[in-house]
């Protein structure tokens, strides 16, 4: 390999072609001897060139290359001795192989010089009153799928199953960390040797990716064997091409330099046309995100915006905060686990004007929503940590019988209930978000830490099960009602008051009597009123003139009677969901004269008050 060396401009760290030079820049402060290495694919010695400070940029050091096949090279970095990976590195080499430590390989850095074409990409740039998310780990999603062997566990797998999002009618798909992470566990020192030994015997890795890691570029196993970024690429034009979003999560500790963080974020957003992130960081570098001009009409996702910095913020991107008190303030309740009337109405009617909250029910921190409803224990041991780790207080039920059950009673119980937490999640107004599996009833056999499970229990499970079938097809229904009436996602929060002066509040309560509703009780029946004419100009099924939604629910162990409150003359009562039913969506209506509506146990129903049809 014969190059021409140079000094190279320092202004851009990382590797970067300036005319038919190849430049490489890195960060220095100490000042140690430092040298680029190359090393020819095809095997061989590596070439090490010195490198020099930079005039005018003080511990910053670069080469400047032209003559040579550099596509055909990777390369470290030398600092005082010893070889390094570059921060800025935009391809990793010698991890294309999921966790693979069955021999010793270096990792290198690649030299990126795919071409994409991108062609007419445009961002959808979804609403948040019309966003609905589903959470996914690249590889736990695909594994079980029946694909290629090669194709399991990545981005092209992802992308065979848009037309499975679509049905759904989801418009953001979230992923778990996609950058360069390292696989292998770091054991804490607390466990016993007899917990390390079990886990390295049974080759337990990092799969979540919650680490420091090769931050520009794309984990090299989710790309697949012998494809490049290019796959990361396509799999986001392919959803932008459906009006879908792509959402990637980042983790970076506090010891990390902010502005290398924007940096990250920066090259994304331009590099991969990314939507939009969800961050694991300091507070501090999250509201330096949102305010970063160059991440302008970006979705940030963090763990709390407060109300006042959104409405004050100054913020460029989109923020969105991740509501985990919904998750547990509706488990609370629902599951007769504490919690009152007034905690569920505030988590279900809460909104914004200036950000997004996203309600979830269940994600990978925790037990799944079928687990939820499956086990009151975690069941954590096969992490090999003693079951310390993972959260104790899951306010879970087990719905008669601790785990796997074969019971027909429990079994109908629990499948009730995952109807209504599915319900309560899409009829809330915030933005509803999926984890992964829950669309099925997926289970991880009551582990509520899958971090390390590579294997069925962390992955989700495509099999084709009646149940399965059931809950998928509830859904994809559950989403299509959301979608048809805007009164039940509106952009900015209800007043609870008749500003239109229509005779109706925007939102009302109603009990056993009509607009009477004690919230502070031990009540677990409540009748949520939505009058349609507060979203009329958004409202598509105008002409059928449903200006009413009655969301009825009943989390007690007995039926309980709600008031029907009275409509407008010529209007009547229909009942479209009733999670009780064998057919929860079949039709149904109710008599004219009826004043009050007798709701089973453990259900959620809505009804509509629509114009009678004129003979």
């Amino acid at each position: 390999m014969k190059y021409e060396v140079c000094k190279g401009s320092a202004e851009i760290l990382g590797v970067q072609t300036e005319g038919e030079a190849t430049v490489f820049s890195i960060q220095n402060r100490q000042r140690k001897p430092c040298a680029l290495l190359l090393y020819p694919r095809e095997g061989g010695e590596a070439l090490r060139i010195p490198m020099e400070e930079a005039d005018g940029w003080p511990g910053v050091f670069t080469v400047s290359l032209t003559g040579g096949p550099l596509q055909h090279c990777d390369y470290l970095y030398e600092l005082g001795g010893e070889s390094c990976l570059d921060p800025y590195a935009t391809r990793i080499v010698g991890r294309e192989q999921w966790a693979d430590f069955t021999e010793k390989k270096e990792i290198k850095c690649g030299l990126y010089n795919e071409k994409f074409s991108w062609k007419k990409d445009t961002h959808p740039h979804v609403p948040k009153e019309e966003m609905f998310l589903y959470r996914a780990h690249v590889r736990g999603f695909s594994m079980q799928q029946r694909l290629p062997e090669e194709e399991r566990g990545t981005f092209r797998a992802l992308e065979r199953r848009i037309p499975y999002f679509r049905e759904m009618g989801i418009t953001t798909l979230e992923l778990m960390p996609v950058y360069e992470f390292e696989e292998r566990m770091m054991w804490d020192a607390h466990l016993s040797e007899k917990s390390r030994m079990e886990s390295a015997r049974e080759n337990i890795v990092n799969c979540w990716g919650y680490t420091r890691g090769n931050y520009f570029a794309p984990k090299a196993s989710y790309l697949g064997a012998g494809r490049g970024p290019g796959e990361l690429k396509r799999l986001i034009a392919k959803l932008h091409q459906n009006r879908m979003e792509c959402i990637l999560e980042f983790f970076f500790d506090d010891k990390l330099n902010p502005h290398y963080i924007i940096e990250v974020l920066r090259y994304w957003a331009k590099e991969y046309h990314v939507d939009g992130f969800h961050l694991i960081c300091g507070e501090q570098v999250a509201k330096l995100a949102a305010r970063d001009p160059y991440l302008s009409g970006r979705k940030l996702f963090y763990e709390w915006f407060s109300d006042q910095e959104a409405a004050g913020g100054g913020f460029e991107a989109e923020i969105f905060s991740y509501n985990e008190g919904f998750l547990y303030g509706v488990r609370r309740f629902v599951n007769q686990q504490g919690g009152t009337l007034r905690e569920f109405t505030d988590h279900m009617r809460r909104q914004h004007e200036n950000q997004g909250f996203v309600n979830f029910l269940a994600w990978n921190n925790g037990f799944t929503l079928y687990d939820s409803l499956s086990y009151t224990e975690k069941c954590n041991q096969a992490n090999g940590e003693e079951n310390r780790d993972g959260n104790a207080w899951n306010y879970s039920v087990n719905c008669g019988e601790e785990g796997a059950s074969r019971k027909r009673s429990v079994l109908a119980l629990r499948d009730r209930m995952a109807r209504n937490l599915l319900s309560v999640l899409m009829l809330s107004q915030g933005v509803p978000m999926i984890w992964m599996g829950d669309e099925c009833g997926n289970s991880q056999q009551g582990n509520n830490n899958a971090y390390c499970q590579d294997n069925e229990t962390g992955w989700k499970d495509w099999s084709n099960t009646r149940r399965s079938r059931s809950l998928y097809r509830f859904l994809c229904r559950l989403s299509d009602l959301r979608r048809r009436y805007p009164v039940l996602h509106q952009p900015g929060p209800m007043s609870l008051a008749d500003s239109l002066r229509c005779g109706y509040p925007d939102l009302s309560y109603h009990g056993c009597s009509g607009w009477q509703m004690e919230l502070e009780g031990n009540a677990k029946a409540i009748g949520m009123l939505y009058c349609t004419k507060y979203a009329e100009a958004r409202q598509e099924w105008d002409k059928l003139k449903e200006d009413f939604i009655y969301i009825c629910c009943n989390f007690s162990e007995t039926e309980q009677s709600l008031a029907l409150p009275v409509l407008p003359k010529d209007f009547i009562w229909h009942g479209v969901l009733d999670t009780s039913r064998e057919e929860p969506f079949e039709e149904w209506v109710i008599q004219e004269d009826k004043r009050s509506f007798l709701l089973e146990h453990h259900t959620v129903c809505v009804l509509t008050g629509r114009r009678r049809k004129k003979k």
